[in-house]
């Protein structure tokens, strides 16, 4: 919530987002994951703003997707800096045990 005469807080921008599958199972194919992020409305593009509905729509959408897959996974998504106002967003999908 922006206080009258401040300026409201600019959102940092999304430089590059990440998918990163640690461990063995059976992986879902980069173009696969990006169209149907795409098709949900979680894509990232470059230098938009970031939005952390995009990033919990994400989880949730790479944990139905293996879960359809047959493979129970855990999602941990992060934010890193990687200047003074854009990020990289992260998401680390592992077998959930």
């Amino acid at each position: 919530m922006a206080v009258f005469g401040q300026p409201a807080a600019k959102a940092p921008l999304v430089r590059s987002w990440t998918i990163r599958e640690t461990g063995s199972f059976k992986k879902i194919p980069t173009a696969t994951l990006r169209e149907k992020m795409a098709q949900r409305g979680v894509l990232f593009g470059v230098n938009e703003p970031f939005d952390q509905n995009k990033v919990d729509g994400t989880m949730l959408l790479l944990k139905q997707l293996y879960k359809e897959a047959g493979v129970a996974v855990i999602v941990v998504p992060s934010k890193v800096a990687v200047g003074p106002d854009a990020v990289k967003v992260e998401y680390v999908v592992r077998k959930s045990s």
